[in-house]
Order: C-alpha cells, then structure tokens, then sequence
C-alpha cells in the first residue's frame, strides 16, 4: 500500500513536472521572435494588477462599511424611538468609515446620526434610491440590478452636491430595510475624498495620477501629480479632443462590463498609459495614469534580464519541483503512518489493547454491510463473580484479570475476525464467514478449552471462568443491535443455569452434543 502511495505522489508531481520544462523549452526556442511582445505582455499585466489591487481595495472599503450599517439598520427599524435611532447612527457612525449616516423612512424623512432630520426626498438622488435605474445607460442599469439583488437590496450612489448640508463628494451606500408594515433605508455617507489614503503608498513613480471614475468619463475624485488628463471634469472629453475616440470605446465596454486594461495617449505632448480596472460596484472603475517613459523603462528591463531570469526560472522550478516531490512524498508517508497510528489508538481499550466499544460495533457493523449473506457468530461473555474478584483481591488485580484475558483472548482467533472489550468485565467476540456449521461448533468449543486453561496474575494464580452467550448472523439477527440482544439473551440464560458455560441464542432445550460436551468439560472444573 506504501509503495502504491509513493508510486502515485511521484507521478503526481512528475507529469506536471515534464509539462513545465517542456513549456519552458518551447519558450527558449521561440525567445528571440516574442521577447519583445513578452516583456510587454508582462509589464502590462502588472500594471493591471496594481489597479485591480486598488480596486479591490475600494470595493472592500464599501462593502465593509455597509455590512457594519445591516444590523445597525435592522436596530433601527425596530426601534419606535427617534432617540434611539439617532443613538445607533452616531454609534454606526463612530465604528465606520462613514461620515454621516442617515435613516430614512418610506416617507423620504430621514433622520441623522445627531438626531436632525433630513428630507431625502428633495435630493437630487433620490429617485435613484427608489429605482434600480439610473442615467447612464443599459449597463449601469444592469449593475445597479445585479448590486441590489446580489447584494441584499444595496445600492452605491455618487453625488457631488451638499444637498444636506453634511458634507461635500460623497459615495452613498442605501442599504434597503424591506418589512410587513413599511421599507425603510438606511443611508452611509462616505466621502470620496478619503480614497486618496488607499493612493497614499504608490507602486509606480511619483508622476503617476490616480482617479476614481465612471463609465462615462465622469471624474468623481482624482489624486497623485498634476496632469493636462486631468484639465476637465471628464476625462474623456478630454481624451476625445487628442483623438482618442477608439480606446475610450473599449474602455467604456470593458468598465460596463466589470473589467480591466490599458492604453496609450498623449495630451499636449504629454505621453502617458492609462490603467484601468472596474472596482465591481455599478460602472465605476480606478484608473492610474503612468508616465510612459516609466513604462517604457520597465519593459526594456524586462527585455534586457529576460533571458537570464528563464534559464534561472528554469533551474529553480527544476530544484524547487524536485524539493516539492520529495517533501510530498515524504509528508504521504509520515501522514499516512500517523494517520493509522492516531486510528489504531482510537480504537484500542487502553486496559486490554483490543477492540474497545465503538471500534467493536463499527468493525462488526461493516462486516455485515459487506457480507450481508455469510454466515458468522458472535459471543457476548461476562467474568464471572468479578465483582468478588475487586472485593476480595483488589481493583488492581481485577484490572490484571481483564488485562490477562484480553491479551490471551485475542491470540486463539483469527486476525480477521473481531474481540473487543465492550464493558466493565463484557467481551465481544466476533468471527467472520463461519459457513460450514460445524465451524461453529469447532469455535465454541475453543472458547470453552480456552477457559479451561486461563490463569490470571503474576505471583497469585487465579483460574477466572465466564458466561459466554452466543448468536448466529443473519440467523438470529440481521444487523448489531438485534444480534448482539441475542447473544446477551443467551448470555443471561448461561448465568441462569449456574455460569461458567456457553449458551446459544434459541438452543436452550435443543442444543448440539458438542456444545453440551464442551460445558459439561467446563464445568468440570468448577
């Protein structure tokens, strides 16, 4: 089994292996025609990937701050006391990043964190709290829909307006708080000025500007160095006018549709590529205006090292896929040998080392799931008067008693079939695809010689007997539960008849000549 583990990790890992430095060699031969247009593949999507990181960032910040509004929300339409609702949006307001937070009534009142009120109905954005549509098109549409249903009734509004006197730009999450007797909203203003912090630590060159935009071209925040993009609230007004009417339709498809990419423009002699990546909220997306000569530089490098870092890359993925092969091998192995070892304890009576109760029932349980239609037995059997033996010679050597016997029991039987230590002083033995009938009697009669002989203690010599009851699967019972109640029945009938003898399920009256001879030979020790 160890070998057929290790044989499959090695092939595991090899054909992956073979995969790559096949790739790698391809790459090698085909370096000199795609150097060039790798360097700035690869360039290009780093860039993509620090505007998603940004993105991502801005969409996490909203986000969080609305899931911090929900239960706050749920508190509040609750609550019948305008106080209390003022109360839990100063307190939704100081555990946020929101800078004013609103409840609002289906009316179009609302009330603010310091307990003002406020008519929402008589913003400019106030329809678009009420509709799933907006101006700016199909697209737009289509995500404000996919936001508030995927979002549980969220919608994310831009307005540059103080139109409640609490503050200026701001991105507006309306959380809907649907219910049997009205719909309520709870509004979390967040000032769009404040993503100029997730901007702060820039991975290009300090010339480099950042914007949060929509679609359409509208800037809603910009930040980073000055630039002539950035002459004009919209930005691609200002790109149209340096003919660049081709890349803005792509890039307006490509924010509609929640993507991400890139391209080249010059404003007045001004060369620069612009990144962009949606931020998977509405239409809005971040776009990083590098200067091109960075980019430029950074592709050269790329050019120039490129050679060099494959032959490296190659030599490392070599090592490092030898090492991963080696360690996951290793890691099988050990995982595999702690695995059976934890398994083993957790079945093994501490006392005994056999079976204990649960590792007994499981392994019988499966073997009659497997084998519903072979033919086994099972013994129940109980030390007798070993509640004499605690008194009389001392719990110590009670425990010597059960020790002995498990260790001496389990060496008579098969290592297929099952004995475990089920109680106190209770065995369970279970023996497997026993077809021949006279097996079972062979069998009985072992455990009955076996008692004959069986001593316990070192220095004190004990001759423990027991009363052994015994079932027939699936004769007298189909499954654990009715088959084990039949040996204990038949355990209860050999104490019945003095102990110290075995006793079949149903036989009371008619049992065969070699069981009456093997209890006859039992007790005759007695």
């Amino acid at each position: 089994m160890k070998d057929e583990q290790t044989k499959a990790a090695v092939i595991q890992w090899l054909v992956p292996s073979l995969v790559l430095i096949a790739v790698v060699v391809v790459m090698l031969f085909n370096f000199s025609a795609k150097s060039s247009q790798s360097a700035a593949s690869g360039v290009e999507d780093n860039l993509i990937t620090a505007a998603e990181k940004y993105a991502a960032k801005i969409n996490h910040t909203l986000t969080e701050m609305t899931a911090a509004g929900r239960p706050v929300g749920i508190l509040m339409k609750e609550s019948a006391s305008g106080d209390h609702t003022a109360a839990l949006a100063q307190i939704l307001r100081g555990s946020s990043d929101a800078y004013a937070v609103v409840y609002c009534g289906e009316d179009g009142q609302g009330t603010l964190h310091d307990a003002s009120k406020r008519y929402i109905d008589r913003c400019s954005y106030f329809p678009q709290l009420e509709d799933t549509s907006t101006d700016s098109g199909t697209a737009k549409e289509e995500a404000n829909t996919e936001s508030k249903e995927g979002d549980g009734g969220v919608k994310y509004i831009y307005t540059e307006n103080d139109e409640l006197g609490i503050g200026k730009k701001a991105i507006i999450s309306s959380l809907s708080l649907e219910g049997e007797d009205q719909d309520s909203r709870l509004l979390m203003y967040y000032p769009v000025e404040e993503f100029r912090r997730i901007f702060k630590k820039t991975e290009f060159d300090a010339d480099a500007f950042y914007v949060l935009m929509d679609s359409g071209g509208t800037i809603m925040e910009s930040t980073g160095a000055e630039s002539l993009f950035l002459s004009g609230d919209n930005l691609w007004d200002t790109l149209k006018a340096s003919g660049g009417d081709e890349a803005i339709v792509k890039a307006t498809v490509r924010m509609k549709n929640r993507s991400a990419g890139s391209f080249s423009m010059t404003v007045g002699g001004e060369a620069r590529r612009l990144v962009y990546s949606s931020i998977g909220i509405n239409d809005w997306a971040v776009l990083i205006g590098i200067n091109q000569e960075y980019v430029d530089t950074q592709q050269n490098r790329e050019w120039s090292n490129a050679r060099q870092m494959i032959y490296q890359l190659v030599v490392a993925i070599l090592v490092f896929l030898g090492l991963v092969v080696v360690i996951n091998i290793i890691n099988k192995i050990k995982s595999s040998e702690k695995s059976k070892e934890l398994e083993e304890k957790a079945d093994t009576d501490l006392l005994t080392s056999l079976n204990n109760k649960l590792a007994t029932e499981r392994k019988i349980k499966e073997y009659m799931a497997a084998y519903p239609g072979e033919q086994a037995m099972m013994f129940v059997l109980d030390i007798d008067n070993f509640k004499k033996i605690n008194d009389t010679l001392g719990h110590a050597f009670g425990d010597e008693v059960l020790r002995s016997l498990g260790h001496q029991i389990g060496a008579i039987f098969r290592a297929t079939d099952v004995v475990g230590r089920t109680g106190g002083d209770e065995f369970t033995v279970f023996l497997k695809h026993l077809n021949d009938d006279s097996l079972l009697e062979k069998e009985a009669k072992k455990l009955c010689d076996f008692f004959k002989n069986f001593q316990a203690g070192e220095y004190v010599k004990y001759a423990a007997t027991a009363s052994i009851g015994a079932a027939i699967f699936p004769k007298d019972g189909k499954d654990f539960e009715s088959l084990y109640k039949a040996a204990d029945n038949a355990l209860y009938t050999a104490k019945k008849r003095g102990k110290n003898q075995l006793a079949f399920y149903g036989e009371d009256s008619q049992k065969s000549e070699g069981v009456k001879k093997a209890e006859e030979e039992s007790r005759e020790r007695e």
